[in-house]
């Protein structure tokens, strides 16, 4: 009987003992999977923080390109504006002139009066149309930077 008991036992060892090792294969394959599968987790996260960076550079890009065309924008409505107050400036010096050699001819008060009188009607009708002159380049200039914003969707519209 002993030797009954020995057979099984040893069959139930031997039994066990594969069991075992079929068990630790299959933890080992199991953790090889669990491994891979880590791998190529942790390969996409690199490759989405990889990609992060370059949308970020391409956006900085593109808008650093709105800037720029904003700004040249705005520097050629600010060099109409100076080429505009340099016009008016030389207009009314030179009518100054004009109106200071006419009240040097003038003869008599009333002279004076309409020398004078249309002196400063021209200078409002000169300082109204250069304020009709900025307001429209100041609203083209508006009109061209909203372009820039926009990636130029507006200029279909001129």
């Amino acid at each position: 009987m002993s030797e009954n008991k020995d057979g099984r036992s040893g069959g139930t060892a031997g039994a066990g003992a594969g069991a075992a090792a079929g068990t630790g294969a299959e933890a080992s394959r199991q953790t090889g999977e669990a491994l891979q599968q880590g791998a190529e987790q942790l390969r996409a996260a690199a490759e989405m923080s990889a990609q992060l960076p370059r949308e970020m550079i391409e956006r900085a890009g593109q808008n650093f390109e709105v800037m720029r065309r904003i700004g040249e924008t705005l520097g050629a409505g600010a060099r109409t504006a100076t080429a505009e107050l340099s016009e008016y400036v030389r207009h009314t010096a030179q009518r100054q002139q004009e109106m200071a050699q006419k009240l040097a001819q003038a003869r008599t008060p009333s002279e004076v009066l309409d020398i004078q009188s249309r002196y400063f009607q021209d200078n409002l009708r000169e300082l109204l149309g250069l304020s009709e002159r900025l307001s429209q380049a100041s609203a083209e200039t508006a009109r061209q930077a909203g372009q820039g914003i926009g990636g130029g969707e507006g200029q279909s519209r001129s």
